[in-house]
């Protein structure tokens, strides 16, 4: 299932790498992403992908201390075909 979330971090290079290593320990793989930056803090639109529930990374996420808020955008159940 894919799954796009929207995650506000302080804007520190240590915090994307952080974050990024949860989700990958986590188990879901990173199919697309996109940082918009402001003054104090980054904008990460991520779209991740896992047979895994989600709330198993939005925890861990919350967990960081650079991690602001974490948001669940939509979710995309994709069928098996063959």
């Amino acid at each position: 299932m894919k799954h796009n979330l929207s995650i506000e971090v302080k804007q520190q290079s240590i915090a994307l790498e952080r974050f990024l290593r949860v989700t990958r320990h986590r188990g879901f793989n990173l199919t697309s992403m996109n940082i918009e930056t402001s003054e104090e803090k980054y904008i990460v639109n991520m779209m991740v992908d896992s047979d895994r529930p989600i709330y198993l990374l939005t925890q861990q996420l919350k967990k960081l201390v650079e991690v602001n808020q974490v948001e669940i955008l939509e979710q995309q159940s994709i069928a098996a075909t063959s």
